[in-house]
């Protein structure tokens, strides 16, 4: 993780878990993240299945000049760009395994580096988890006002995450075919699990 920010909010997610796989959204304290807020979203799915954000923060909805609360996860990414990192977001839930991705931020023909984390949590104690916290923050500088708004996101490369938040083996851009079941059968087999 390049960004501060996107270190403190998965070390924020990873201590509320503790020894679990994911914590409940009800431990999820916004006055502990209200720097932050503005950087954060939520996806869940909705009674038809579609990856949907319930939340979008300020920074974010600036970016786009939009608001994205009840929209499809899918209208942040450009035409044809969606399918894999709603994949991603689906095994993050249901796998309930932390995700990072490096992305860009296009307008026309300007491009810029931005970060985002996928960080499963759990409406209930007990039952799996059902929604995504996520952050988008700029891996540098942010983007200039002139250059506003974007008009979607390109997926670049992107990994599951650790216990410790280290990146492993980030697959290349483009490899949507089977490479999170791949990583998560190492994942599994590696702590003595199957999947």
């Amino acid at each position: 993780m390049r960004n501060k920010a996107s270190r403190a909010i998965f070390d924020y997610w990873a201590n509320l878990r503790g020894d679990r796989a994911a914590p409940l959204r009800t431990e999820i304290d916004p006055v502990a993240l209200r720097h932050l807020l503005p950087h954060l979203f939520i996806v869940t799915t909705d009674a038809t299945g579609l990856l949907t954000f319930r939340l979008a923060g300020t920074r974010i909805c600036d970016l786009f000049d939009r608001e994205f609360r009840g929209e499809a996860f899918a209208e942040a990414w450009l035409e044809n760009e969606y399918r894999q990192p709603a994949e991603i977001v689906q095994n993050v839930i249901h796998y309930e395994r932390p995700a990072y991705l490096e992305v860009l931020a296009s307008n026309g023909d300007l491009r810029h580096a931005y970060e985002m984390l996928l960080l499963p949590i759990r409406s209930t104690e007990g039952n799996g988890s059902d929604r995504v916290l996520g952050a988008l923050l700029p891996q540098g500088q942010p983007f200039p006002t002139t250059e506003l708004p974007v008009s979607g996101l390109v997926l670049e490369s992107w990994t599951f995450l650790v216990e410790s938040g280290v990146l492993i083996d980030a697959p290349p851009s483009g490899d949507n075919h089977g490479f999170g079941e791949a990583l998560l059968r190492r994942l599994f087999s590696s702590h003595g699990q199957t999947s």
